[in-house]
Protein backbone atom coordinates (compact mmCIF):
# COMPACT_ATOMS: atom_id res chain seq x y z
CA UNK A 1 0.00 0.00 0.00
CA UNK A 2 1.29 3.36 -0.98
CA UNK A 3 1.57 6.19 1.40
CA UNK A 4 -1.41 8.50 0.45
CA UNK A 5 -3.66 5.10 0.16
CA UNK A 6 -2.32 4.12 3.80
CA UNK A 7 -3.21 8.28 4.93
CA UNK A 8 -6.84 7.55 3.50
CA UNK A 9 -7.35 4.29 5.33
CA UNK A 10 -6.05 6.07 8.87
CA UNK A 11 -8.80 8.77 8.24
CA UNK A 12 -11.34 6.40 7.16
CA UNK A 13 -10.73 4.20 10.41
CA UNK A 14 -10.61 7.28 12.32
CA UNK A 15 -13.80 8.48 11.30
CA UNK A 16 -15.35 5.11 11.31
CA UNK A 17 -14.87 5.28 15.16
CA UNK A 18 -17.71 6.93 16.23
CA UNK A 19 -20.85 4.87 14.87
CA UNK A 20 -24.45 6.48 15.69
CA UNK A 21 -25.08 3.68 17.49
CA UNK A 22 -23.28 4.62 20.42
CA UNK A 23 -25.45 7.16 20.84
CA UNK A 24 -28.63 5.40 20.54
CA UNK A 25 -27.25 2.92 23.40
CA UNK A 26 -26.59 5.21 26.28
CA UNK A 27 -29.38 6.51 28.74
CA UNK A 28 -30.87 9.66 27.56
CA UNK A 29 -29.69 11.49 30.95
CA UNK A 30 -26.17 11.17 29.35
CA UNK A 31 -25.91 13.01 26.22
CA UNK A 32 -27.29 16.20 28.38
CA UNK A 33 -24.75 15.58 31.45
CA UNK A 34 -21.95 15.45 29.16
CA UNK A 35 -22.95 18.38 27.49
CA UNK A 36 -23.71 19.94 30.82
CA UNK A 37 -20.21 19.00 31.81
CA UNK A 38 -18.55 20.36 29.05
CA UNK A 39 -19.72 23.48 29.80
CA UNK A 40 -18.96 23.31 33.46
CA UNK A 41 -16.09 21.42 34.04
CA UNK A 42 -12.36 22.56 34.69
CA UNK A 43 -11.64 25.81 32.70
CA UNK A 44 -9.66 25.39 29.72
CA UNK A 45 -10.69 22.13 29.38
CA UNK A 46 -11.49 21.40 25.44
CA UNK A 47 -14.57 19.16 24.25
CA UNK A 48 -13.49 15.49 22.85
CA UNK A 49 -13.54 15.88 19.18
CA UNK A 50 -16.14 14.92 16.87
CA UNK A 51 -16.06 11.24 15.74
CA UNK A 52 -14.15 10.13 19.22
CA UNK A 53 -10.44 10.25 17.88
CA UNK A 54 -8.21 12.29 19.44
CA UNK A 55 -5.80 14.14 16.63
CA UNK A 56 -2.77 14.51 19.50
CA UNK A 57 -2.65 11.13 20.69
CA UNK A 58 -3.20 9.61 17.05
CA UNK A 59 0.32 11.75 16.17
CA UNK A 60 2.12 10.91 18.92
CA UNK A 61 1.50 6.89 18.03
CA UNK A 62 2.85 7.87 14.46
CA UNK A 63 6.01 9.61 15.76
CA UNK A 64 6.42 6.98 18.32
CA UNK A 65 6.05 8.32 21.29
CA UNK A 66 3.94 6.50 23.25
CA UNK A 67 5.30 7.76 26.83
CA UNK A 68 4.21 11.48 25.66
CA UNK A 69 0.73 10.01 23.96
CA UNK A 70 0.12 8.29 27.02
CA UNK A 71 1.68 11.95 28.91
CA UNK A 72 -0.60 14.22 27.28
CA UNK A 73 -3.85 11.24 27.41
CA UNK A 74 -2.55 12.15 31.43
CA UNK A 75 -2.93 15.46 31.09
CA UNK A 76 -6.23 15.52 29.01
CA UNK A 77 -8.00 13.35 30.82
CA UNK A 78 -7.89 15.20 34.61
CA UNK A 79 -11.13 17.25 34.88
CA UNK A 80 -14.54 17.20 36.72
CA UNK A 81 -16.98 15.69 34.72
CA UNK A 82 -20.60 15.78 36.06
CA UNK A 83 -23.74 13.84 35.25
CA UNK A 84 -27.03 14.83 34.62
CA UNK A 85 -27.92 15.79 37.96
CA UNK A 86 -24.86 18.00 38.95
CA UNK A 87 -23.41 15.69 41.36
CA UNK A 88 -20.56 13.59 41.34
CA UNK A 89 -17.20 13.81 39.52
CA UNK A 90 -15.42 11.15 37.47
CA UNK A 91 -12.09 11.07 36.09
CA UNK A 92 -12.22 11.04 32.16
CA UNK A 93 -10.89 7.91 30.38
CA UNK A 94 -9.92 7.67 26.94
CA UNK A 95 -8.57 4.96 24.71
CA UNK A 96 -7.08 6.31 21.34
CA UNK A 97 -9.68 9.08 21.78
CA UNK A 98 -12.59 7.52 22.17
CA UNK A 99 -15.19 8.15 25.27
CA UNK A 100 -16.05 5.06 26.14
CA UNK A 101 -15.69 1.13 25.37
CA UNK A 102 -19.24 1.14 24.16
CA UNK A 103 -18.36 4.05 21.38
CA UNK A 104 -15.78 1.39 20.10
CA UNK A 105 -17.32 -0.66 16.97
CA UNK A 106 -15.54 -4.11 17.31
CA UNK A 107 -12.25 -4.46 15.57
CA UNK A 108 -11.56 -0.43 15.04
CA UNK A 109 -8.48 -0.39 17.56
CA UNK A 110 -7.07 -3.53 15.64
CA UNK A 111 -7.51 -1.90 12.19
CA UNK A 112 -5.83 1.19 13.30
CA UNK A 113 -2.79 -0.43 14.93
CA UNK A 114 -2.57 -2.31 11.98
CA UNK A 115 -2.75 0.89 9.80
CA UNK A 116 0.18 2.45 12.11
CA UNK A 117 2.54 -0.24 12.18
CA UNK A 118 1.98 -0.19 8.22
CA UNK A 119 2.38 3.75 7.95
CA UNK A 120 5.42 3.01 10.18
CA UNK A 121 7.06 0.54 8.05
CA UNK A 122 6.82 2.69 4.93
CA UNK A 123 8.66 5.40 6.45
CA UNK A 124 11.09 3.35 7.76
CA UNK A 125 11.77 2.13 4.36
CA UNK A 126 12.03 5.51 2.79
CA UNK A 127 14.40 6.62 5.36
CA UNK A 128 16.64 3.25 4.61
CA UNK A 129 16.48 4.63 1.24
CA UNK A 130 17.80 8.20 1.86
CA UNK A 131 20.48 6.84 3.68
CA UNK A 132 21.31 4.94 1.12
CA UNK A 133 21.69 7.15 -1.49
CA UNK A 134 23.02 9.89 1.06
CA UNK A 135 25.91 7.01 1.19
CA UNK A 136 26.64 6.50 -2.27
CA UNK A 137 26.57 10.15 -2.93
CA UNK A 138 29.07 10.18 -0.19
CA UNK A 139 31.30 6.99 -1.82
CA UNK A 140 30.89 9.11 -5.06
CA UNK A 141 32.99 12.20 -3.72
CA UNK A 142 35.36 9.90 -1.73
CA UNK A 143 36.55 8.28 -4.52
CA UNK A 144 36.64 11.54 -6.75
CA UNK A 145 38.72 13.03 -3.93
CA UNK A 146 41.31 9.55 -3.92
CA UNK A 147 41.92 9.98 -7.78
CA UNK A 148 43.16 13.58 -7.23
CA UNK A 149 45.31 12.69 -4.53
CA UNK A 150 48.07 12.17 -6.76
CA UNK A 151 47.42 15.29 -8.85
CA UNK A 152 46.52 18.28 -7.00
CA UNK A 153 45.12 19.91 -9.96
CA UNK A 154 42.89 17.03 -10.98
CA UNK A 155 39.90 17.87 -9.48
CA UNK A 156 40.12 21.60 -10.97
CA UNK A 157 39.60 19.45 -14.77
CA UNK A 158 37.02 18.07 -16.25
CA UNK A 159 36.54 14.49 -17.75
CA UNK A 160 38.15 14.51 -21.39
CA UNK A 161 35.00 12.81 -23.58
CA UNK A 162 36.52 12.57 -26.72
CA UNK A 163 40.10 11.84 -27.80
CA UNK A 164 42.27 9.14 -29.41
CA UNK A 165 45.64 8.16 -30.83
CA UNK A 166 46.26 5.70 -33.07
CA UNK A 167 48.79 5.11 -36.12
CA UNK A 168 49.72 3.45 -39.72
CA UNK A 169 49.17 -0.20 -39.79
CA UNK A 170 51.26 -0.44 -43.02
CA UNK A 171 53.56 1.31 -45.33
CA UNK A 172 51.56 4.12 -47.67
CA UNK A 173 52.99 4.83 -51.01
CA UNK A 174 52.32 8.64 -52.37
CA UNK A 175 53.41 8.57 -56.26
CA UNK A 176 54.63 11.83 -57.58
CA UNK A 177 52.44 14.95 -58.28
CA UNK A 178 49.96 13.83 -56.27
CA UNK A 179 47.72 14.22 -53.36
CA UNK A 180 46.33 10.91 -51.00
CA UNK A 181 44.06 10.42 -47.68
CA UNK A 182 45.59 8.59 -45.54
CA UNK A 183 43.78 5.52 -44.02
CA UNK A 184 44.72 1.91 -42.54
CA UNK A 185 44.83 2.88 -39.08
CA UNK A 186 45.43 1.02 -35.55
CA UNK A 187 45.49 1.40 -32.37
CA UNK A 188 48.57 -0.82 -30.73
CA UNK A 189 47.96 -1.68 -27.54
CA UNK A 190 50.81 -0.34 -25.48
CA UNK A 191 51.92 2.48 -23.19
CA UNK A 192 50.78 6.19 -24.21
CA UNK A 193 47.56 4.56 -26.68
CA UNK A 194 44.15 5.96 -26.17
CA UNK A 195 40.58 6.08 -27.02
CA UNK A 196 37.71 7.68 -25.50
CA UNK A 197 34.75 8.46 -27.55
CA UNK A 198 33.26 7.53 -30.51
CA UNK A 199 33.67 8.92 -34.63
CA UNK A 200 36.91 7.25 -35.56
CA UNK A 201 37.12 5.33 -38.20
CA UNK A 202 40.18 3.40 -38.51
CA UNK A 203 39.77 1.84 -41.87
CA UNK A 204 38.89 5.32 -43.31
CA UNK A 205 41.03 7.19 -41.11
CA UNK A 206 38.60 9.80 -40.54
CA UNK A 207 37.39 11.24 -37.36
CA UNK A 208 34.26 12.15 -37.27
CA UNK A 209 33.57 14.70 -34.12
CA UNK A 210 30.69 13.31 -31.81
CA UNK A 211 29.92 17.13 -30.10
CA UNK A 212 30.60 20.34 -31.84
CA UNK A 213 33.75 21.97 -30.26
CA UNK A 214 37.58 22.64 -30.42
CA UNK A 215 39.69 19.51 -31.10
CA UNK A 216 43.39 19.85 -31.14
CA UNK A 217 45.13 17.26 -34.09
CA UNK A 218 48.24 15.99 -34.70
CA UNK A 219 49.89 14.10 -37.29
CA UNK A 220 53.84 12.93 -37.11
CA UNK A 221 54.84 11.18 -40.13
CA UNK A 222 58.14 9.29 -41.29
CA UNK A 223 58.52 9.01 -44.62
CA UNK A 224 61.34 7.52 -46.84
CA UNK A 225 62.13 8.55 -50.30
CA UNK A 226 61.90 6.04 -53.12
CA UNK A 227 64.40 7.16 -55.08
CA UNK A 228 67.83 9.07 -54.60
CA UNK A 229 68.02 12.14 -56.12
CA UNK A 230 70.75 13.90 -57.92
CA UNK A 231 72.68 16.38 -55.90
CA UNK A 232 71.13 19.67 -56.81
CA UNK A 233 69.47 22.76 -54.92
CA UNK A 234 65.99 23.12 -53.58
CA UNK A 235 63.30 23.73 -55.83
CA UNK A 236 59.84 24.98 -56.24
CA UNK A 237 58.97 21.50 -57.14
CA UNK A 238 60.11 19.88 -54.38
CA UNK A 239 57.88 20.43 -51.87
CA UNK A 240 56.00 18.31 -49.24
CA UNK A 241 53.05 19.42 -47.89
CA UNK A 242 51.20 17.32 -44.87
CA UNK A 243 47.72 18.29 -43.93
CA UNK A 244 44.94 17.98 -41.49
CA UNK A 245 41.60 18.97 -43.66
CA UNK A 246 37.80 19.02 -42.44
CA UNK A 247 35.63 17.14 -44.66
CA UNK A 248 38.42 16.66 -47.51
CA UNK A 249 38.21 19.86 -48.57
CA UNK A 250 41.32 21.13 -48.19
CA UNK A 251 41.16 24.04 -50.40
CA UNK A 252 37.89 25.49 -48.94
CA UNK A 253 37.56 24.38 -45.42
CA UNK A 254 39.61 25.39 -42.56
CA UNK A 255 43.15 23.07 -42.53
CA UNK A 256 46.32 22.59 -40.98
CA UNK A 257 49.32 22.79 -42.93
CA UNK A 258 52.92 22.00 -42.55
CA UNK A 259 55.16 22.58 -45.81
CA UNK A 260 59.01 21.39 -46.43
CA UNK A 261 61.44 21.81 -48.66
CA UNK A 262 62.77 18.07 -49.94
CA UNK A 263 66.72 17.86 -50.53
CA UNK A 264 68.73 15.63 -52.01
CA UNK A 265 70.85 13.00 -49.59
CA UNK A 266 68.24 12.91 -47.21
CA UNK A 267 66.50 9.24 -47.13
CA UNK A 268 64.43 8.86 -43.87
CA UNK A 269 62.80 11.90 -42.46
CA UNK A 270 59.85 13.21 -40.31
CA UNK A 271 57.29 15.68 -40.37
CA UNK A 272 54.68 16.73 -38.21
CA UNK A 273 51.74 19.12 -38.09
CA UNK A 274 49.79 20.35 -35.03
CA UNK A 275 46.90 22.76 -34.13
CA UNK A 276 43.39 23.21 -33.26
CA UNK A 277 39.80 23.25 -35.52
CA UNK A 278 36.11 24.05 -35.07
CA UNK A 279 34.31 20.97 -36.06
CA UNK A 280 30.54 20.83 -35.82
CA UNK A 281 28.65 17.73 -34.77
CA UNK A 282 29.72 15.22 -37.70
CA UNK A 283 32.01 16.81 -39.42
CA UNK A 284 35.10 14.74 -39.74
CA UNK A 285 38.92 15.18 -40.37
CA UNK A 286 41.29 13.33 -41.64
CA UNK A 287 45.19 13.63 -42.68
CA UNK A 288 46.24 14.43 -46.22
CA UNK A 289 49.94 14.31 -48.33
CA UNK A 290 50.75 16.34 -51.11
CA UNK A 291 53.49 14.96 -52.99
CA UNK A 292 54.77 17.69 -55.04
CA UNK A 293 58.15 16.41 -55.76
CA UNK A 294 59.23 14.73 -58.60
CA UNK A 295 59.71 11.31 -57.26
CA UNK A 296 57.68 9.40 -54.94
CA UNK A 297 57.56 9.02 -50.91
CA UNK A 298 56.20 6.32 -48.90
CA UNK A 299 54.80 6.91 -45.20
CA UNK A 300 56.21 4.03 -43.22
CA UNK A 301 53.81 2.18 -40.61
CA UNK A 302 53.49 3.72 -37.48
CA UNK A 303 52.92 7.03 -38.42
CA UNK A 304 50.83 8.82 -35.82
CA UNK A 305 47.85 10.49 -36.13
CA UNK A 306 45.69 11.90 -32.89
CA UNK A 307 43.21 14.19 -31.54
CA UNK A 308 41.27 15.76 -28.40
CA UNK A 309 38.63 17.93 -27.42
CA UNK A 310 39.42 20.17 -25.55
CA UNK A 311 36.42 22.91 -25.30
CA UNK A 312 33.09 23.38 -26.70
Amino acid sequence: MRLPELWLALLCAAAGTGSPGSARDQPPGAAAGRAEGTGRGVPGAAAPPVGGVDPRHAWMLLAGSPGRARGSRARGGTGTVRDGTGAGTAQAALKVGVPGPASVPPGTLAVLEELLRELQLLLKAMVKEQAKMCRKAREGCEEEEESGEGNPQAGSHRRVEAAFHCQTRENISIEQRAQRELQLYSIPEREGMFHRGSGLNLTSGQYTAPIAGYYAFTATLHLVRREQWRKRQPCRGNRLRVLICVQARCQHNSNLETVTWLESGVGLFTISVTGFLYLQAGQYASVFVDNAADSPLTVQSGSDFSAILIGV
